[in-house]
């Protein structure tokens, strides 16, 4: 049973977001803050507003009102995340004079990654997160597998972008495939666009490993 989040606890899920994806170490956050003595602030800042900047006709689910586990999706026909162009600090000054130019070298991964996802309709997995205490308890299969299903019987294809190897071998459990890799410039980072075409007849899901996830 998944529960449906109101708008009006859109704040809770930023919350969650920012601790799980804090609280996993992620690697976009740790390159782009990488020299900021405020990096955990700024990370927060970030992580939150992966949320709050969604549009309302966003699909956003919770394991439970508790909000352990959360997954935003895009539903067909209203675009994708600003992710690529937006200034999520403002024209902020930062301690470090690279910081800048790494937000924008990953802002425009993303957003060659978001053309070449194109315009057909399709559900977008615009994050799944999953705060650390509880990890390991497939809760981020509970609200991923629902929504696959939902795409099946629509015969709609789903889509994502991601990065690093690891989130990669997670959604390709579910039956997403890479379709596109790019590399952040002068970095190790790279980001995935990935998708999933229709399974209707194409055999049981799989789980993905349980670490992480």
């Amino acid at each position: 049973m998944r529960y449906e989040v109101p708008l009006c606890r859109i704040e809770d899920v930023a919350d969650v977001s920012a601790e799980a994806f804090i609280g996993s170490n992620d690697p976009i956050g740790n390159y782009m803050f990488q020299n900021e003595p405020q990096h955990l602030l700024l990370k927060r800042i970030f992580f939150r507003l992966l949320v709050t900047t969604c549009p309302p006709e966003s699909v956003v689910h919770a394991v439970s009102p508790a909000l352990e586990a959360v997954s935003i999706w895009y539903p067909p026909g209203i675009g994708y995340p600003d992710d690529g162009g937006a200034d999520p600090f403002g024209g902020q000054a930062f301690a470090d004079a690279g910081t800048k130019t790494r937000i924008a070298a990953v802002n425009e991964v993303i957003a060659a990654l978001i053309t070449h996802l194109g315009r057909e309709p399709q559900w977008y997995l615009h994050l799944v997160a999953v705060r650390s205490a509880f990890l390991g308890q497939k809760y981020a299969s509970l609200l991923v597998r629902p929504m696959l299903a939902k795409a099946d019987t629509e015969n709609i294809p789903c889509t994502l972008i991601t990065q690093c190897q690891t989130n990669v071998q997670k959604y390709e459990h579910w039956g997403f495939r890479v379709t596109k890799a790019i590399s952040v410039p002068c970095s190790q980072e790279t980001f995935y666009a990935m998708r999933r075409p229709c399974q209707v007849g194409r055999g049981v899901l799989t789980e993905p490993p349980q670490q992480g996830f």
